[in-house]
């Protein structure tokens, strides 16, 4: 059985400083997990200041349903598929959603993948943002078996 993935990006519109982007960050994290566990979708979300990046997999129709759901939420603007495909296996198993918003924690990884400064997914390949997805939730994957380790 094929898994169809999705990879957007929109505009980050959610209103605030800092602090309270955060909050409501953690508040789409944390639908966006309710959500996608009921209907079987896992992925990644990378997000900053002025944009989301999101992968979607799963099955054709509940990404789609998602995606379509995601893109009349206000908090996102200018919403843009970049890609789809079927692939053989989930890229992000172990999350119904994962995310890192740009921090000082991860900095390296993004300066590893060229980006010094803010991402502009308008720019960039989709290819290079799943990329960039895949190890950020590698990192996070290690610093969490290496706190479990600590523990």
């Amino acid at each position: 059985m094929t898994v169809h993935q999705l990879i957007y990006y929109s505009r980050n519109k959610t209103p605030g400083d800092d602090r309270t982007q955060l909050i409501n960050l953690r508040e789409i994290l944390s639908a966006s997990q309710r959500n996608n566990g009921r209907d079987g979708i896992t992925g990644y979300l990378i997000f900053d200041k002025s944009w989301f990046v999101q992968i979607l997999e799963g099955d054709r129709a509940k990404v789609s349903e998602t995606y379509t759901r995601i893109a009349r939420d206000t908090r996102h603007g200018m919403s843009t598929v970049m890609n789809t495909r079927d692939v053989a296996e989930r890229s992000f198993p172990e999350w119904t959603m994962g995310g890192a918003m740009r921090s000082i924690d991860v900095q390296e990884v993004y300066l590893s993948h060229g980006f010094g400064g803010p991402i502009d997914p308008t720019k960039v390949k989709w290819e290079k943002l799943f990329a960039l997805a895949l190890d950020l939730n590698e990192f996070e994957r290690t610093r969490r078996s290496a706190h479990k380790q600590a523990s």
